[in-house]
């Protein structure tokens, strides 16, 4: 990702996702939102049965 984006030290800012989106969507929101993702078996575990 270093060399593709003129070694920009992703992994010392926002990451590449977020120069991929323009700054719409940072590594947080990323990582957040797979975690709340994951989570939806527990959060509505009446459909899940």
């Amino acid at each position: 990702m270093d060399r593709i984006f003129d070694g920009e030290e992703l992994n010392k800012g926002k990451g590449g996702i977020s120069i991929l989106t323009h700054n719409q969507i940072t590594r947080i929101d990323l990582t957040r939102n797979a975690f709340m993702m994951a989570l939806t078996k527990y959060i509505n575990g009446e459909i899940w049965r």
